[in-house]
C-alpha cells in the first residue's frame, strides 16, 4: 500500500519539483520534505493544505490516497511544446493547425484553457539569481492564451517588428507598462501598443 511520503514524493516527481522549492512553497526546509517522503513525519497544518493546492489536488488524497486517486488523474493532460516562432503567430493561426505539428508534449496538472500550450525557454534572460520565481534556459514553460494577463504575471508575448514570443514580468505603473526580465543583467522593455501579448505562463517545468 502507498504511504504519504511515497504520494509525495511521486507527485515531486511529476511536477519535476525539488525538495527545496517545494518546501519554500509550503513554509518548511527541504530537510522537512525530505522527513514527509521518508515517512519520518506527516504534513499538518498550514503546510498540508499548502501541499494539497501546489499539486492541484485534496488534502484527503495526501494522507489517504486510493479512494481520491481518480480523481486526480483525470486532472493531467498533455500539452503540445510549440516553437517561438509558432507561439508569436498564435494569435493569428488555429491552434489545432499549430498543435498538429507538435513533436514533443508534456504533461501538467495545472487548470489551464484548452489552447495551452508549452515552450522551452532559450537564453538565461528569465534566470533570477536571487532566487525564486526563476526560469532557467532549458526549462518548459506552460503557458495560457486565455488567462489574464495583470500586473506581475509572466507572459509570453510578441514585440512589433520580431518574428519569435519571447517571455517576461509584466510589470504595470500606472499608465505605464513593461516587460521586465528576472535577470538584473537584461534592460526593461517599455510597452505601449507596440506588443501582443500572447499568454500568461502558469507553470514551469524543468529537471534538476
Amino acid at each position: 500500500m502507498e504511504t504519504v511520503g511515497q504520494r509525495i514524493k511521486s507527485l515531486r516527481r511529476v511536477t519535476k519539483t525539488s525538495q527545496k522549492d517545494l518546501g519554500k512553497y509550503c513554509g518548511v526546509s527541504d530537510v522537512a520534505v525530505g522527513y514527509w517522503e521518508k515517512d519520518l513525519n506527516i504534513p499538518k497544518g498550514e503546510a498540508l493544505g499548502k501541499l494539497a493546492k501546489y499539486f492541484n489536488t485534496s488534502i484527503d488524497y495526501i494522507l489517504y490516497g486510493t479512494e481520491f486517486e481518480g480523481t486526480l488523474i483525470t486532472k493531467m493532460r498533455r500539452i503540445p511544446v510549440i516553437s517561438w516562432v509558432q507561439a508569436g503567430h498564435f494569435t493569428e493561426s488555429k491552434p489545432a493547425e499549430i498543435f498538429d505539428e507538435a513533436t514533443r508534449w508534456v504533461e501538467t496538472s495545472l487548470r489551464i484553457g484548452d489552447s495551452s500550450f508549452a515552450l522551452e525557454v532559450k537564453g538565461d534572460s528569465m534566470t533570477n539569481p536571487n532566487g525564486l520565481p526563476t526560469i532557467p534556459e532549458g526549462a518548459t514553460v506552460v503557458v495560457d492564451p486565455d488567462a489574464e494577463p495583470v500586473h506581475g504575471k509572466i507572459v509570453v508575448a510578441r514585440l512589433d517588428g520580431t518574428n519569435e514570443a519571447t517571455v517576461k514580468k509584466l510589470v504595470i505603473d500606472g499608465p505605464q507598462k513593461f516587460l521586465v526580465p528576472l535577470n538584473p543583467r537584461y534592460p526593461n522593455i517599455p510597452i505601449n501598443g507596440n506588443c501582443l501579448i500572447i499568454g500568461v505562463v502558469k507553470g514551469v517545468q524543468y529537471e534538476l
